[in-house]
């Protein structure tokens, strides 16, 4: 009887243990450091509409995070030549003019029609021209009428060597006419280099 016992205990152990089937649990080596590969989750960029706009004390870029930061004027050349190229691609060209009013101005164009230009290696302006897609927080930039102009911002207009000047603040630009079908065909803010 006590047999029987015995061998029923056995078989009620053999039927509760584990199956073959579940995966064994990993053996240690006295010294050895466990390392998981696990692989890494990928940041993805969020799409912006706008990845840099322009604003009268620097630019607004996009950073590596998705948020925008200001590119101020005084920022280190190098500095602001990376944080504009995360939102706009490398520089296309880079170059030195010694005709400009302000002194010997480099300069770095971008695509999209965006040029900073740079003194004593620091960010001290930039301007848009030609088909820039490129706007101001208030959408503002090139191809707007004076209308737009207007309803954004409280503007001054005056003739000047260069054409038709109009400023708000610090944001200054260029309209082909005057009157109420003028377009904006250039803006700038800070120290830039145009020859009239």
């Amino acid at each position: 009887m006590k047999a029987a016992w015995i061998l029923a205990a056995l078989m009620l152990a053999a039927c509760s243990s584990p199956t073959s089937e579940a995966a064994p649990e990993p053996t240690k080596t006295a010294g050895a450091a466990e390392t998981v590969a696990t692989p890494p989750i990928p940041r993805t960029r969020p799409v912006v509409e706008n990845p840099l706009i322009l604003a009268p004390d620097g630019l607004l870029a996009i950073n590596r995070d998705g948020q925008m930061r200001l590119v101020p004027f005084g920022l280190a050349r190098g500095e602001a030549e990376s944080a504009v190229g995360i939102a706009m691609t490398p520089p296309r060209k880079r170059g030195s003019s010694s005709e400009c009013g302000a002194g010997i101005v480099d300069y770095t164009d971008f695509r999209n029609g965006l040029q900073m230009t740079f003194q004593v290696d620091k960010f001290v302006g930039w301007t848009i021209n030609t088909d820039s897609p490129l706007r101001t927080a208030k959408g503002i930039g090139v191809g707007s009428t004076r209308q737009q102009l207007d309803a954004a911002y409280k503007v001054d207009v005056e003739d000047s060597s260069l054409g038709l000047l109009f400023s708000t603040g610090d944001l200054v630009g260029l309209l082909d006419q005057d009157g109420i079908e003028g377009l904006v065909t250039d803006i700038w803010a800070g120290t830039v280099c145009l020859i009239d």
